[in-house]
């Protein structure tokens, strides 16, 4: 399976939790299921834009010990990290407005497989990622704030 292929399967993930997106547990999180799904998506949405509006000449790969080992392990420490502004939703996140970022999200990623290599998004922590660590990037995202969604949801 290729990772555009686990990026549909993510959003497939997320579609399949809709109906708990009120559900909360500050034992785990202080945001609600539908808050870290709401997340994820303005950050694939972006991401996904982002790829499609940069210069792949202008692409310069920098190594970087955080970039390497949270690609190499893919592990996010919870609570670690603050969502940048943009990131985080501004409104209860509701089922319409999931399956509405949820939409652009399949659009967009249906239309990156012409893009260059090369094409990027510059990362604020991370760097410049390339499609590959673009992709990459969003799939261990994701799958940490699914994680967190499981936690808040099993207890």
């Amino acid at each position: 399976m290729n990772t555009v292929e686990k990026i549909e399967r993510i959003l497939e993930r997320i579609e399949k939790r809709l109906p708990e997106i009120d559900h909360t547990n500050l034992k785990v999180s202080k945001a609600s299921v539908g808050w870290h799904l709401e997340h994820s998506l303005l950050i694939i949405n972006s991401s996904l834009k982002g790829l499609t509006t940069t210069d792949p000449s202008a692409y310069q790969p920098v190594f970087s010990i955080k970039k390497w080992l949270f690609l190499t392990f893919e592990y996010v420490p919870k609570g670690k990290i603050e969502a940048p502004k943009p990131f985080i939703p501004v409104e209860i996140p509701t089922q319409e407005s999931i399956i509405q970022l949820m939409s652009k999200a399949r659009h967009q990623l249906s239309q990156i497989a012409h893009l260059s290599k090369n094409a990027y998004i510059a990362h604020p922590f991370l760097g410049h990622l390339n499609k590959s660590k673009t992709l990459k990037f969003l799939k261990i995202h994701t799958n940490h704030h699914l994680k967190i969604v499981d936690d808040i949801l099993k207890n």
